[in-house]
């Protein structure tokens, strides 16, 4: 080496800039609405009866199916670490382009929320002795989803990809069908 620094265009610097808010905004959740956090099982809806605990999974599964159209995904504790990790070299790079940019969760915060009240109400529901209700998963009640969702849902620590995804697929077919309407046809 001579002692001579390479040359480094501003542009070369730019362009990665330009590269990384482009990669970080690119993703495809884009809320409709600003989603907020559902609320924990509060202690009063233990006293809920089995018409109260139906309603209000209908509505947090309402406020669901809305984040999930709107783009909203989970992810691993893997991805929001680098999420995180990406952010913390993202912001102040983008601050002298107009920013701060910063990578967003696609929804993972409120829709994670979501599936937590869901799965509470089920064990509500079940504590109850309140019948089963169908859902569209095939041969599946919402009380036997709620089986297969609790080895999915750990209270400490973030499931693997595999495990989010089955969750996942499960409550996107929580809803049961809507009846056929013979009038409309």
């Amino acid at each position: 080496m001579t002692g001579l620094q390479p040359h480094r265009s501003p542009i070369a610097r730019y362009s990665l800039c330009g590269v990384l808010a482009l990669a970080t905004c690119g993703c495809a959740y884009s809320p409709t609405i600003q989603h907020p956090k559902s609320e924990p099982i509060k202690p009063e809806a233990t006293a809920y009866d089995c018409g109260q605990l139906d309603a209000a999974l209908l509505k947090t599964d309402t406020v669901r199916w809305v984040i999930r159209d709107d783009g909203g995904t989970l992810e691993t504790s893997g991805h929001r670490a680098a999420r995180y990790m990406g952010n913390i070299f993202l912001v102040p790079l983008s601050m002298g382009l107009g920013g701060p940019f910063y990578a967003h969760d696609a929804g993972s915060a409120v829709l994670d929320a979501a599936d937590h009240r869901i799965l509470e109400l089920l064990r509500l529901k079940r504590a109850h002795g309140c019948p089963a209700g169908i859902t569209s998963e095939a041969g599946m009640t919402d009380l036997q989803m709620l089986e297969a969702l609790e080895p999915l849902m750990p209270v400490d620590g973030t499931p693997d990809r595999p495990a989010l995804d089955r969750r996942t697929a499960l409550l996107d077919h929580l809803r049961a069908p809507l009846p056929k309407n013979e009038d409309c046809e």
